[in-house]
């Protein structure tokens, strides 16, 4: 049997032997043994001279081999991994090496291992490399003989230097700490002399492509002739050049200049162009051949944009912060990657920035190909920067490889050091030197955020010497931007801009097929179970994701209007289920869409091109005069030419309420300028309305929502009492069959608030712990006040003087305007609920009725609310008992805000 199987395995490398000569593909089934205890490489114990018994298949992970311990553990926040394990892990296997590859140097090139990976051939130590961000190539030519040979790697997947917990690199929050080898597995035969490097240096200006190639020694009698060949992707060939060399050139490496004509095509976000240059180096009959993908762009400093191909260029990016749910690792596939940034670009985006990590080449080769700007980061996030000597040279070496394995893409236009660093940033400093003069072709970063170092050609970052330029959350006013705060010496871009989370939709636990459950969700469910509102769920989820849509809207549009802006880097587009479970993101984990908004819907705010409505406020009394300011944020790639701007306001029914238009200048891009003013009287508004005014140029539309009410008369009381009592009397007319208006000074509660909770309130333990607010919008208490079913602009004054009392013990109520908790807790939150007391009728709106009545919204709110305690449709089907509104107005309202947790204080470097 065991013969029968090493024929079977000689038989297999033949026949990919006979399809690629000089590649031997190692993927498939190896032998396996964990090595818990790291003994395997002390003697007496050295497993590399063993026979492993166990088999896993590679490329994989120790995960997905079902490899280490089983994981019963429901983690809240974060996904759980069906098997966990960390320490070194052995795999092994036999090739064959065919006499062909006698007298050539051979390689094994492993892409991604994670993370310090030692080989070993036929029991001897071949080599041991640490990489999280490249391939490791091992020259193994010395081992390498032809016949049958034992090859065994190690793979430890600890941490060798303190890291701390949250780089994306080695963090359990995203990818996972996993243990494995994935990507390109093989073995590799070039001839003696072979090219190792080529590096393409577009020169745009000049029109040509500078060559450096880097290759192994020559022998000094011998010379060569160099080909070098720049095609088209479509095969047409642009440039050539021939040339000989020999030892002394081939030892110092060789330069070459390429005219590429004067019709070269420029890479960018439009027009994502690409070339070919192929090398051929022939020696002694002998031929090596390395072709490598390039475009012909520049990227530079501006004085508050990043240039590209001499025009200004704003970045709408999103974060990716390393999650894979299905295999916890990243993926080497370019397809893969090329459904992600398609979908990244469909939502208007043209910029991603790998938080703390630095992605596979297929991210590259996808980004090139779609024509997306990348920011490319070392697997660095940790508060004590330059105390480990070890961990500093690791980091450099690490940027080298990433600039040599990836340098020639054109999407590559951004480096950084890593996230949000504490510590000695003049090592830091000294890194972003030793980039910029290693290769030229990208612009580098010390850090996003904490510390602006004088070597930055870009700032990333929460805040900047001037001001914060970050937007978290919008407001109702939309006459304001971030100009001031970016007024700095370098392009600032808005680092992790919205962060706003939303309930969990349980509709996604059946996507999770992979090594990683959601636990965390099955935990909330469960919880939200026990407190009687599963049946509200899918409610809780839309009504919050269609909040946190709208708040996008806000934040990308305010940094649109800042006409300094380099650009912002939203968290998130897709959700990051770690760190506490954050869904932040319109698209889930997978980056497929949740329902809440279209593409095309997002893009209105997100694109090259928008427009943007300067508006004073959202709500009117009619009779008031709407004066809005146009503008229009330009960065596509062709000027807008002179027209009009056409514009409607349409009420609810959809009913055209006032249209004009605007004559509009011709707009060059690269450029946010002004297009007019609109003026419409609201005179004319005869009952509450929400307007839509929309605007049309060009092809390019958008809208934004006002509420307009008219001046009300006061509502009689008669029908009802108004109180702002929970007391005797209040009980004494409910015992005689009134209606109550309840409206409280002090009720035991939460204070609410209009923006749902930042990032999550796992992580970041703040009050009042609410996720978003959900409305019964077709009850007709809100007859004179239009609303959806979650909180619009109109709603900012009213949630933020409200009270959301907890409603735990009464189950069979659901509150009219309920306050959705974090999912974490899932308490039942009411601002607004009615029910049969006595023998009267009961409603309860606790909103802050002394601080806010002179507010628009609660003004109106407060009329309709009167309307309906006041009419015959008010009919509570819930009883409730007296003790159980007593125990609801026992205790007298203020929770304390809570302290920060320690997770925060660990991600504040605290």
């Amino acid at each position: 049997m065991k013969k029968n199987c090493c024929l079977w395995c000689i038989i297999l490398v033949f026949t990919v032997q006979a399809q690629e000569p000089n590649r031997i593909d190692l993927s498939g089934t190896w032998r396996f043994q964990l090595d818990p205890i790291g003994f395997g490489k002390t003697p007496g114990s050295e497993l590399y001279l063993e026979r492993l018994v166990e088999t896993i298949v590679l490329p994989g992970s120790t995960d997905q081999g079902g490899k280490g311990i089983k994981n019963n553990a429901r983690y809240v926040d974060r996904l759980s991994r069906k098997f966990e394990y960390q320490g070194a892990a052995w795999y092994q296997r036999e090739l064959v090496i065919p006499s062909s590859w006698t007298g050539k140097d051979i390689f094994l090139h492993l892409e991604r291992c994670h993370w310090e990976t030692t080989v070993y051939i036929d029991g001897r130590l071949a080599g041991t490399d640490e990489r999280l961000s490249t391939p490791n190539l091992f020259d193994v030519t010395k081992f390498m003989s032809a016949g049958v040979h034992t090859i065994t790697l190690c793979v430890d997947n600890r941490l060798k230097y303190p890291m701390d917990q949250w780089t994306h690199g080695t963090s359990e929050y995203t990818q996972t700490n996993w243990n494995g080898i994935v990507g390109n597995i093989a073995l590799l035969a070039k001839e003696k002399t072979h090219i190792r490097r080529v590096n393409v240096y577009p020169d745009i200006e000049r029109k040509q492509a500078r060559v450096r190639l880097q290759f192994s020694p020559m022998d000094n009698s011998k010379q060569g002739k160099l080909d070098l060949m720049i095609r088209e992707k479509s095969g047409r060939v642009v440039a050539s050049r021939s040339m000989t060399v020999d030892s002394l050139s081939v030892s110092q490496g060789v330069e070459a200049v390429l005219p590429m004509g004067k019709n070269i095509r420029l890479w960018d976000e439009f027009t994502p162009e690409l070339y070919e240059l192929e090398t051929v180096l022939f020696v002694n009959g002998r031929q090596d051949r390395r072709t490598v993908t390039f475009g012909m762009r520049k990227v530079e400093q501006g004085k508050h944009h990043i240039r590209l191909n001499g025009r200004d260029i704003h970045l709408r990016g999103v974060l990716d912060c390393a999650v894979f749910p299905l295999t916890g690792y990243p993926s080497t596939c370019v397809g893969d990657w090329k459904r992600i940034f398609s979908t990244i670009k469909e939502y208007g985006m043209n910029h991603v920035r790998f938080h703390s990590w630095c992605p596979p080449e297929a991210a590259f080769i996808a980004g090139d190909e779609l024509g997306v700007y990348l920011q490319a980061e070392l697997p660095m996030w940790i508060k004590d920067v330059g105390k480990y000597p070890e961990r500093r040279d690791f980091f450099e070496k690490e940027m080298y490889a990433i600039l040599d394995a990836y340098g020639n893409h054109p999407s590559f236009i951004m480096f950084c050091n890593g996230n949000e660093n504490e510590g000695n940033f003049a090592v830091l400093e000294d890194l972003v030197k030793k980039g910029r003069t290693y290769d030229d072709r990208h612009l580098y970063s010390a850090s996003t955020a904490r510390t602006h170092t004088a070597s930055d050609q870009y700032y990333v970052s929460h805040v900047t010497s001037k001001g914060w330029i970050t937007v978290y959350e919008g407001r109702p006013s939309t006459d304001w931007d971030r100009s001031k705060e970016s007024d700095i010496d370098v392009p600032a871009i808005a680092h992790e801009t919205g962060q706003r989370c939303m309930f969990p939709n349980f509709e996604e636990i059946k996507k999770y097929t992979g090594v990683l459950e959601p636990r965390n969700f099955e935990v909330f469910r469960e919880r939200l179970t026990q407190n009687g509102m599963l049946h509200q769920a899918d409610d809780f989820f839309r009504a919050t994701g269609k909040h946190t849509v709208l708040q996008y809207k806000e934040v990308n549009e305010s940094l649109l209007r800042t006409r300094n802006s380099g650009g912002f880097q939203l968290l998130g587009l897709a959700d990051f289920p770690g760190q506490g479970s954050a869904f932040v993101g319109i698209l889930d984990a997978f980056w497929e869409s949740k329902g809440l908004v279209t593409p095309e819907k997002f893009r209105e705010s997100c694109a090259p091109t928008v427009l943007l409505a300067r508006l004073p406020k959202r709500t009117f009394r009619a009779g008031e005069k709407l004066d809005v300011l146009m503008e229009l944020y330009h960065y596509g790639n062709r000027e807008i030419k002179k027209g009009e701007m056409f514009w409607t306001l349409v009420n609810s029914k959809g009913n055209i309420f006032h249209e004009g238009k605007l004559h509009t200048k011709r707009v060059e891009p690269a450029t946010v300028d002004s297009l007019g003013r609109i003026m419409i009287e609201l005179g004319e508004v005869r009952s509450p309305d929400k307007l839509t005014l929309r605007a049309e140029l060009d092809g390019i539309k958008n809208e934004w929502d006002i509420w307009v009410y008219p001046e009300q008369k006061e509502v009689s009381d008669d029908g009802f009492v108004c109180t702002d009592s929970w007391n005797e009397q209040t009980k004494r007319l409910l015992d005689e069959g009134e209606n109550i208006l309840l409206v409280p000074k002090v009720c035991k509660g939460r204070k609410a608030r209009f923006a749902s909770h930042f990032w999550n309130p796992i992580m970041f333990n703040w009050n009042p712990m609410i996720v978003g607010t959900w409305i019964d919008a077709s009850h007709p208490v809100f007859n004179d006040f239009p609303t959806d079913n979650y909180a619009d602009w109109q709603w900012w004054d009213i949630l933020n003087h409200a009270t959301a009392m907890e409603l735990n013990e009464l189950s069979q109520l659901t509150p009219l305007i309920q306050s959705i908790d974090s999912y974490e807790t899932n308490h039942k939150l009411g601002i607004a609920y009615e029910a049969k007391v006595g023998k009267g009728r009961l409603f309860v709106l606790c909103v802050d009725w002394e601080k806010g009545k002179h507010t628009l919204a609660i003004s109106q709110l407060m009329a309709s609310v009167k309307k309906y305690v006041a009419s015959e449709a008010f009919t509570p089907v819930v009883q409730l008992q007296y003790h159980e509104v007593d125990e609801l107005f026992s205790m007298r309202s203020g929770l304390k805000n809570s302290d920060a947790s320690n997770a925060i204080l660990l991600l504040l470097n605290q």
